[in-house]
């Protein structure tokens, strides 16, 4: 019995460990990419966890609005945040991210999981195309640059529309929308790469929250692991954001493409556990 008990108390100590280093890493992208960092929270809980499709929904959500905040914060000192634009955003998503959540709770684990592949082999091709655009038109490795495509009273509109897409996209995946936002603000609205991230750090937070309540009621938030998470993730986006801020991403984000692609094909293929 005492070596069992020992046995016991090691397994729970490495899962911590595990759960802690999860988080660590969740934040470093969401601050380095201005991304919630669900994409790799929601799979990581699946996968590693063994987690549910809709308890990893609903935890991802709770543990992205306190991850991302250190990151937030970061951006905004240093000047790389747009607070109008970023209150329209968290209007359109607030609203977006309570309807998202709802589909969510009657959506399949299967169909969700199939969803959430395909939602990160998307993710990873627009990663890719805007890192690999640049060597196929000026034959340098960069990424590519946008201008202004709305502009005038049609930008009011169109930030709403965005916010309550993303907040849908949010609400429904377990993200926090990021993926959506920062190519919208930069393709769309002509906003520089890094105040993309910024902004896109601080509307995550109100979206994923309303999503997070949705969830909770449903059942589909494990606070346990959610609090270690969020303790990993807080330092990690610290640490995220600094790199952001003075380094180009642009190594980092095929890496990171790739890693979603790989995650995509993963989920895609993966038996869904039973609700």
């Amino acid at each position: 019995m005492q070596t069992t008990r020992v046995d016991l108390e090691r397994i729970k100590t490495l899962r911590a460990i595990a759960i802690i280093i999860i988080g660590v890493l969740t934040g470093l992208l969401s601050g380095l990419l201005g991304i919630g960092g669900g994409v790799v929270l929601v799979p990581a809980m699946v996968c590693l966890l063994g987690m549910n499709q809709h308890q990893a929904h609903g935890t991802s959500l709770a543990v992205i609005s306190l991850v991302v905040l250190s990151s937030a914060m970061f951006y905004g000192f240093h000047g790389e945040m747009d607070w109008l634009i970023a209150l329209e955003l968290a209007i359109g998503g607030v609203i977006g991210a309570a309807i998202g959540a709802r589909l969510c709770c009657l959506s399949s684990t299967r169909r969700l999981r199939r969803y959430f592949a395909l939602f990160l082999v998307f993710v990873a091709f627009r990663m890719l195309w805007e890192v690999m655009y640049p060597i196929f038109t000026s034959g340098s490795f960069g990424i590519m640059n946008h201008s202004r495509a709305v502009t005038g009273p049609w930008s009011i509109p169109v930030v709403l529309l965005v916010g309550i897409g993303t907040g849908i996209t949010s609400g429904l995946l377990g993200v926090g929308g990021g993926v959506i936002m920062v190519p919208a603000m930069v393709l769309l609205l002509g906003i520089a790469q890094k105040m993309a991230q910024g902004i896109s750090l601080a509307v995550i937070i109100p979206v994923s929250v309303s999503g997070a309540i949705v969830h909770y009621r449903h059942g589909n938030v494990r606070l346990g692991i959610g609090k270690w998470l969020a303790v990993g993730g807080l330092l990690g986006g610290l640490v995220g954001a600094r790199i952001a801020l003075g380094l180009e991403p642009v190594i980092l984000r095929s890496f990171f493409a790739v890693l979603l692609l790989t995650l995509g094909i993963v989920m895609f293929r993966r038996r869904a556990r039973p609700d």
